[in-house]
């Protein structure tokens, strides 16, 4: 399975979830930030193909990204924003996509936020193709920072290292026991 990222930089946290809201369905989930999220950037989950950019109902502005086999499939759908890419454009997982619309006008009048949908396939109409964003993000990375690198948890630190090497192999493994 390919990378994902969340579709938003840290300090963003979710602000209407998935599923039943206002006696209707919520087919997405929204993030936002506290001081406000108008302006802030967007970024693609997963790499794909940018399938549908500019004017949509209900969202002011989209960006649509297909994402073939190889980046982890599905579709995923980026609301309320002003687009930075174009029709038929790649784009990589963690790419910087749009920006959220500081235009409350363009969201049904609440706060700036990003809407955010993921679909099994390609994009439809609401109904069993659209999956819960929540779990599908389950462990996906931060835009713009590094994974967590994948070192032993107690590998031995040798007594005669360089000193210099030691602050970085007691970040790795601990501090050494005197």
């Amino acid at each position: 399975m390919s990378t994902r990222f969340l579709p938003v930089a840290r300090g963003f946290y979710v602000t209407s979830g998935f599923g039943a809201r206002w006696g209707t369905t919520h087919w997405g989930t929204d993030f936002g930030r506290d001081g406000g999220s108008g302006g802030h950037p967007v970024f693609a989950a997963q790499g794909g193909t940018v399938v549908m950019v500019g004017p949509a109902s209900g969202f002011g502005q989209w960006v649509v990204v297909d994402h073939p086999t190889a980046d982890g499939s599905g579709t995923t759908v980026y609301g309320h924003v002003i687009p930075e890419v174009r029709l038929g454009q790649r784009v990589e997982a963690g790419q910087r996509i749009a920006r959220i619309n500081p235009d409350s006008n363009t969201n049904g009048g609440v706060a700036p936020h990003l809407h955010f949908e993921v679909h099994r396939s390609v994009w439809s109409q609401p109904g069993p193709n659209r999956l819960d964003p929540q779990p599908w993000l389950a462990g996906a990375r931060w835009p713009g920072e590094a994974p967590r690198p994948t070192t032993p948890v107690a590998a031995p630190v040798d007594e005669d290292a360089d000193e210099a090497w030691l602050p970085i192999l007691e970040q790795l493994t601990g501090p050494r026991e005197a």
